[in-house]
């Protein structure tokens, strides 16, 4: 039920009023800096639509709200790409909105990452959410409001916030140390993990490696045991960063460069998991000119320059 949602009243009671007001159709933009905490409201949001034991809200027992958790629900699709969705998915999206409902009941299309799609892709939903099909539900995800205006006009924007140290029940130093990332956060609080000891920059590969290959493995086997390896090697991974930034005064160009290189290959090209590394860098770093230019070079992940030449110059500047 929404009330289980620790945080955000005001939205859980705004999503709460738009099902009261029994609407046929909509769009809606929820933006927020926290991923995770957006994609836990529109499958929530999903649910209430569809939900067969509550009104205006979700059981999460019915076959509705399971087949919604395990992401298999007939009227639930959901549209990723982490450099942007293309024109074709937007076009796939409105193929199916045209037709007949699977389930009969409300269909939902989340998405994700909203606030990086290209200028066709933007015009193509457009066409679709000026006059959406009755029972076609869509939620655009986005970290900030960076859209179409004519896309925000025609929506109804929710906004998500980050959850704050005393809705985790941890300390502003724990929460610091994840940056205030939810999953992070709730999966090191269920494993009962170790932020205390420190972890040696010098040793960053094997976390990294390890990392990388355990987010492969849960893809295929949803196991627990995998999925607290994952987050002791990422608490690795931060306290070997957390380390290289305390120590970067006396780390001399040629070494850095050589960090660069190794933490590049490290990553394997996973632009995800290098995009973790270099935002949480970036959280220690007080210059804004510096910051400022890191930043550029951060951004410039998305193209085709290299991991090992960008890792070279962040790690370089810092």
């Amino acid at each position: 039920m929404f009330k289980d949602i620790v945080s955000n009243e005001e939205a859980k009671s705004f999503l709460i009023n738009e099902l009261k007001n029994g609407k046929k159709e909509g769009t809606y933009i929820f933006y927020g800096e926290d991923k995770e905490l957006l994609m836990k409201f529109a499958l929530s949001f999903m649910k209430a639509l569809n939900c067969k034991n509550e009104e205006f809200d979700f059981c999460d027992r019915c076959e509705s709200c399971l087949r919604v958790n395990t992401l298999t629900h007939g009227d639930l699709e959901i549209i990723e790409d982490e450099n942007g969705v293309k024109v074709e998915s937007i076009r796939e999206i409105g193929r199916i909105a045209s037709s007949a409902t699977y389930e009969g009941g409300n269909r939902v299309f989340i998405i994700k990452d909203c606030e990086k799609l290209k200028k066709e892709s933007a015009n193509a939903l457009l066409k679709m959410i000026e006059e959406p099909e009755e029972g076609n539900f869509f939620i655009l995800l986005s970290k900030n409001l960076n859209l179409l205006p004519t896309i925000k006009s025609r929506a109804t924007i929710v906004k998500i916030k980050n959850r704050s140290p005393e809705d985790f029940g941890i300390t502003l130093r724990e929460y610091k140390f994840f940056l205030g990332k939810g999953k992070d956060i709730e999966e090191y609080k269920k494993y009962n993990l170790d932020i205390e000891e420190a972890y040696s920059y010098e040793k960053l590969e094997e976390p990294i490696q390890n990392y990388i290959k355990l987010k492969k493995e849960l893809l295929e086997n949803k196991d627990s045991e995998i999925e607290k390896g994952l987050i002791e090697n990422k608490i690795k991974f931060y306290k070997g960063l957390i380390n290289l930034y305390k120590n970067i005064e006396y780390i001399d160009i040629a070494e850095r460069i050589s960090l660069g290189e190794k933490i590049s290959f490290s990553c394997e090209n996973d632009k995800i998991t290098a995009m973790e590394i270099c935002d949480y860098l970036c959280h220690f770093i007080k210059d804004f000119n510096k910051l400022e230019k890191i930043m550029k070079i951060k951004n410039k992940m998305g193209s085709n320059i290299s991991l090992k030449l960008m890792f070279r110059v962040l790690i370089s500047e810092l």
